[in-house]
């Protein structure tokens, strides 16, 4: 390691052994670099206009490409220097970030662009012609050339790369051209079958949610269980009469009166489904069908409210899931001294705040415990209603639900607008079904959904591999 005091960095001269006939170089003899610059606020707009150009971001800086169409601020093109606009080999630096999974990230033009420049917090390097532009494009994509960058970066809160940071970059250089462009031919081939392979894998994970949409769809139509209501003969079946909100109405008697008053309000405002084969099916309000309450947080400047064994849950971990334990808990001290309520396991949890996914989000407690003020509980172990079938309901109706968030500030549900949400009732042993039936059928595709993303780790890993060899000479 040499101490290279005109840049105040250090450079390793020879970070590892190179095959016969390599040697190393400095970055900075094959690029030519170019810094972004930055735009009055009065000369950019985000609407482009006659004779405007757009100014990338950091937002179109992917690994390996850069997307046009991720963030769009334009300038007038008189404006902008001729060395900054796009050119089909360019490589594009993010260089100020606050982000350390970002900082060095870089971006491949794959063509000429007269409309497309580059703005601040960015650094161009055009490779100059000295090596094969291929060869030196991917080995931006190197974790020789990542790692390094990321730790020279490193800052307080900004990450920012200095010129000298690429440019006195070690680069590996073979004996010449027609051994840099066997390797880049090697490199390109085997990307391209990767890419392939990851392809198909993300579609199978884009997909999810539009096959799980319509798996959703057709439970709570009663497609799934047609031929289960007819192999039960449900309309003669008395285990299958759809007595559920009757059920729930007796069951109220012995709620306080403000629960019973509000499971009585909504119970009178039911319709009935007829599905082709006959079969009744309720719609109602979940005001119908269970108790709505919120929660609390005990205060946070009472340290003795916190760390106990009484499992709290913030609306930030309802996410359609199944909860088994909780980031947070809370001790009796803090039970006793805030509006929190033990809930029941079995409790259907949406949570009512967030711009985010967040609201409209659902989860199942599975095991007892208290919530905040941001999460609606629907109790209903009066047992009428299968918890997983609310659940699911809740998200088939996660966009919709979403919408009856209304304020003059940020979005949100409150107890009233949950107890006012639709909800479809079949029968319980029906719901039971449809529950079985999801169960298993989304258990396979989430299971897909998995394995494909684990497919995409493992092809980028792949990639980095063949990088890190390519870069040795041992490719």
């Amino acid at each position: 390691m040499s101490n290279n005091t005109k840049n105040d960095i250090e450079i390793l001269e020879s970070p590892y052994k190179l095959p016969e006939g390599w040697k190393w170089g400095r970055l900075g003899d094959f690029i030519d670099i170019y810094r972004g610059v930055s735009y009055k606020k009065t000369d950019v707009h985000s609407e482009k206009q006659q004779n405007d150009c757009l100014i990338m971001r950091g937002g179109n800086i992917e690994e390996g490409n850069i997307n046009i169409d991720a963030d769009n601020v334009y300038v007038d093109k008189s404006i902008v220097a001729e060395s900054q606009f796009i050119k089909k080999n360019d490589v594009i630096i993010v260089t100020s970030t606050g982000s350390t999974k970002v900082i060095g990230r870089a971006g491949i033009s794959n063509d000429n662009y007269s409309d497309v420049a580059f703005g601040a917090f960015l650094t161009l390097a055009r490779p100059n012609g000295k090596a094969d532009k291929s060869f030196v494009n991917h080995y931006f994509q190197s974790s020789l050339y990542r790692e390094r960058i990321r730790q020279l970066a490193s800052g307080v809160n900004i990450n920012n790369i200095r010129t000298d940071y690429i440019t006195e970059s070690p680069f590996p250089l073979p004996p010449n051209i027609e051994e840099q462009q066997r390797i880049v031919n090697r490199i390109e081939s085997m990307f391209a079958k990767l890419d392939e392979a990851k392809e198909k894998a993300q579609n199978v994970v884009d997909s999810f949610e539009t096959r799980k949409a319509a798996i959703l769809h057709q439970a709570f139509t009663g497609n799934l269980t047609a031929k289960w209501r007819k192999e039960q003969d449900c309309n003669n079946c008395n285990n299958c009469n759809n007595t559920v909100l009757d059920d729930i109405s007796s069951y109220s008697k012995n709620l306080s009166k403000k629960d019973f008053d509000n499971i009585s309000f909504f119970q009178q405002k039911v319709d009935n489904i007829q599905l082709s084969d006959g079969t009744i099916w309720s719609k109602c309000s979940v005001g119908a069908i269970g108790i709505v309450s919120n929660g609390s947080t005990p205060s946070r400047k009472m340290d003795t409210y916190w760390n106990g064994d009484i499992p709290w849950v913030s609306s930030g971990e309802v996410s359609n899931n199944i909860i088994c334990n909780t980031k947070e808990c809370i001790t009796n001290d803090g039970y006793d001294n805030s509006s929190v309520k033990m809930l029941p396991k079995g409790t259907v949890l949406i949570a009512m705040i967030g711009e985010g996914k967040t609201r409209g989000q659902s989860s199942i407690l599975d095991i007892p415990a208290t919530i905040n003020q941001n999460i609606a509980a629907i109790n209903i172990e009066h047992g009428f209603i299968e918890p997983k079938f609310l659940w699911y309901w809740f998200q088939k109706e996660y966009k919709k639900n979403r919408t009856a968030g209304s304020g003059s500030g940020p979005q949100a549900l409150n107890c009233q607008r949950v107890r006012e949400l639709d909800f479809i009732v079949p029968s319980l042993s029906e719901q039971q079904e449809i529950v079985r039936i999801l169960d298993s059928v989304l258990e396979k595709e989430s299971t897909s959904k998995s394995a494909a993303e684990q497919v995409l780790e493992q092809i980028d890993l792949l990639k980095k591999s063949i990088l890190a060899r390519a870069f040795r000479g041992e490719l």
